[in-house]
C-alpha cells in the first residue's frame, strides 16, 4: 500500500483552545493539567500558581512543537470479492437452487426438524 503524505506549507499560528483541570490534592496543594493533553501536569502549593506554572510549561512546550494536519488518502478500489458478484447471473441451474432454498425457507413445514434437537 502506498501512501502520498501531500503536507501543505505551515500555516501561521492561530488559537488553540484546550480545557485546564485544577485539582485540590490531599496534602493541600493543586494539581492542574490539560484535559487534551494529560501529559502536561504541574503542582503547586496555590491554584493560581498552578494555573500559571501550566499556562508557562505548556507555551513553552508549544513554541517547539509544529502542528501539522494530514488527510491521509484512502484506497477506493472495490473488494476483491466484487470480481465474483453475479457469476451465476445467468446460470438455470444455479437459479433452480436458489428457489428451493427460499421454498425452504419460508415453507411452514417443520417435518424435516428433529424435535429431540431442541430443549
Amino acid at each position: 500500500m502506498v501512501i502520498n503524505l501531500n503536507l501543505p506549507p505551515s500555516q501561521p499560528a492561530t488559537n488553540l483552545k484546550v480545557t485546564l483541570l485544577v485539582e485540590t490534592l490531599q496534602n493541600g496543594q493543586f494539581a492542574a493539567s490539560i484535559f487534551e493533553l494529560p501529559n502536561f501536569r504541574v503542582e503547586a502549593k496555590t491554584r493560581e500558581e498552578a494555573i500559571a506554572k501550566l499556562q508557562a510549561t505548556f507555551l513553552e512546550r508549544l513554541s517547539h512543537i509544529e502542528a501539522i494536519s494530514w488527510n491521509v488518502p484512502l484506497s477506493t478500489s472495490p473488494p476483491t470479492w466484487m470480481q465474483f458478484a453475479g457469476v451465476f447471473q445467468d446460470d438455470p441451474d444455479f437459479q433452480e437452487i436458489m428457489d428451493e432454498i427460499r421454498a425452504e425457507r419460508t415453507s411452514d413445514d417443520d417435518t424435516e426438524v428433529d424435535s429431540l434437537y431442541y430443549l
